[in-house]
């Protein structure tokens, strides 16, 4: 009987976590939908307030893109020309074209740190913390105690790619860095921003649960790292994107 004491604790607890959170019920229905249809993955949770963008491939993703977002198309006024980053306004230039065939300039909106964090805050609505701690616990698994330490005290933690001696510094909800030793120093190459189903736009988070995520990352660099290259966002370090 002390056998299933553990369980039967541990299922009480996710019970009474289920009913303080507002979201559990439909968190709950789509796991169950996405494993009656046999889905690869979970179905990521649409937002009113936080569009998500979807991998194409991924079952129904038009229809779960288009929850929540504006379905009258909006009136083209110009045709953008040209776009780049000014590192010293910290934001992108747009060059466009209007209607009559004239030119116009101007600076796209900042990014910066406290609307993606808000952004992030909002998303966090979408996952539970049941799932987040198998997520946890399986990362715990995966990686060296130091660096489950080193996650679970700071939301990151360091691996050396054995291959192209690149190390990875994954973070919890930012993307992870590449770092390149240079001397008695590292050298920030990129920061590599990927979520392999789903992210909220606006934000740094993903469909799945964050440490999920994490996971994500540290296997696709140990199993396959010039495809991570390719699949993620590359980042410089001075756009408040790479989130440093």
């Amino acid at each position: 009987m002390l056998s299933h004491v553990p369980q039967a604790v541990e299922a009480y607890g996710i019970a009474l976590l289920n009913r303080l959170d507002g979201m559990a019920g439909l968190r709950e229905g789509l796991r169950r939908i996405a494993a009656d249809r046999g889905d690869w993955a979970g179905i990521p949770m649409p937002m009113s307030d936080t569009p998500l963008v979807i991998e194409p491939s991924y079952p129904k993703a038009a229809e779960l893109m288009a929850i929540g977002r504006n379905a009258e198309p909006e009136e083209p006024g110009w045709t953008k020309v040209n776009e780049w980053y000014s590192r010293r306004r910290r934001q992108s230039v747009l060059i466009g074209r209007d209607l009559a065939g004239k030119l116009h300039w101007g600076y796209s909106g900042a990014v910066h740190h406290g609307g993606l964090e808000l952004a992030t805050l909002g998303a966090s609505d979408a996952w539970g913390i049941e799932q987040e701690a198998r997520a946890v616990r399986l990362l715990g698994t995966l990686v060296r105690h130091r660096q489950f330490k080193q996650y679970l005290l700071t939301g990151m933690f360091i691996e050396r790619s054995p291959r192209s001696g690149v190390h990875y510094l994954f973070r919890k909800l930012r993307p992870t860095l590449a770092l390149r030793e240079s001397r008695d120093d590292m050298r920030i190459l990129c920061a590599l921003c990927l979520h392999p189903i789903a992210y909220y736009a606006g934000s740094w988070g993903g469909g799945m649960c964050p440490t999920d995520d994490v996971i994500a990352h540290l296997m696709l660099m140990r199993g396959d790292e010039p495809m991570f290259w390719r699949r993620a966002n590359q980042h410089p370090p001075y756009r408040s994107e790479a989130g440093l």
